[in-house]
């Protein structure tokens, strides 16, 4: 096997990736990996040394239990669409029309998707017993949903905002990153890549 290195731009972007990549013989086309920057995956072309956004087949539909506030919409939208390129649908409890409570909507809606997905931004400050601010919290309907779908035996990643306690249920889950916002409009947040690798896999699996 023969070892090759590569470096192009990411098509979203235009920040300048390389990878290396070992085979016994070229392919075509390569599924490289997200773009540490605005996380979009991407085909490679090695001969043509260049690269295109990847847009996966849904194949997945995902409950996303989030905390984001009215004036976060477009970051919401943002997340929902990066989900959708690697080939991830999404519901969310806004968008069911039915005159039921939040806890139906939410067990409906987690029963019927293949996995969940926690995206948590900040809310509220919480203090301890003497008044001490400790850190930033979810609203606690989150927390619920997320037990809710641990109970269900759903796999659940999640995305958490720096300083936001992420709860019992995901502290000890594999698939829970810190992100932080950055304000860039293709790219909102920071977070680390490995968030998208693991979802990557696993949607692909």
């Amino acid at each position: 096997m023969s070892k090759r290195s590569f470096k192009y731009v990411c098509p979203n972007c235009s920040t300048t990736l390389s990878f290396d990549y070992v085979a016994l013989e070229l392919p075509e086309i390569i599924k490289a990996r997200a773009c540490p920057a605005c996380y979009f995956p991407h085909t490679f072309y090695p001969r043509e040394n260049r690269a295109e956004i990847r847009t996966e087949e849904i194949t997945k539909v995902a409950f996303l239990i989030h905390s984001s506030k009215p004036e976060e919409k477009d970051l919401l939208d943002w997340f929902r669409a990066i989900l959708k390129l690697y080939g991830v649908d999404t519901r969310i409890i806004e968008e069911d029309p039915r005159s039921v409570d939040w806890l139906q909507k939410s067990l409906d809606g987690i029963n019927s998707t293949n996995f969940a997905i926690s995206f948590l931004t900040k809310r509220y400050q919480y203090t301890d017993e003497s008044g001490v601010i400790q850190g930033w919290k979810a609203p606690d309907k989150c927390y619920e949903e997320i037990a809710i779908a641990f109970s269900l035996h759903k796999d659940l990643f999640a995305l958490v905002e720096k300083d936001v306690a992420p709860g019992n249920v995901l502290q000890t889950r594999a698939w829970c990153y810190p992100f932080e916002k950055n304000g860039i409009k293709n790219a909102p947040i920071k977070a680390d890549r490995e968030f998208f690798v693991a979802l990557d896999n696993y949607v692909n699996k």
